[in-house]
């Protein structure tokens, strides 16, 4: 018994590669966030290098370099990895609901012995009950 028990441990989930996989995207689009706000504030040292003044590069540099820089990480890369997560919880419970339902669908031998009992003593009185019948008819034709 114990043997099964470790087998039973020791079997790959596909929710564990959702996890993983949902956590390797997630890490990729931290990095990319971080990455574009880097290059955000290195367009901005550069033009401020050149003269120009610091409140205009990034009033015009905002709106077209780091939003979308912000954004698209987080949506993109956080909306996969969130779709992944979700994946991994809902394999998990089916595959458990799964497992319970092949363990109802083996019958008990006890279950078995007790139903068959319960038939046969049915079937007992129905036939002690009809033979009872026969003989009050026979003794009434008489």
């Amino acid at each position: 018994m114990k043997l099964k028990d470790k087998k039973k441990s020791r079997k790959f989930s596909i929710s564990i590669v959702f996890y993983a996989v949902s956590l390797v995207i997630a890490v990729v689009g931290a990095a990319l966030l971080v990455n574009n706000i880097i290059f955000f504030r290195s367009t901005v040292n550069n033009y401020v290098a050149q003269g120009y003044s610091s409140a205009d590069v990034i009033k015009q540099l905002v709106p077209s370099q780091l939003l979308p820089g912000i954004f698209e990480p987080i949506a993109v890369y956080g909306g996969i990895a969130v779709i992944l997560l979700g994946l991994g919880i809902v394999n998990k419970k089916v595959s458990k609901c799964l497992s319970l339902l092949k363990k109802e669908n083996v019958y008990d031998t006890t279950e078995e012995n007790t139903l068959e009992e319960n038939s046969s003593e049915a079937e007992n009185t129905e036939t002690s009950e009809h033979t009872e019948f026969t003989e009050e008819v026979n003794i009434n034709k008489a």
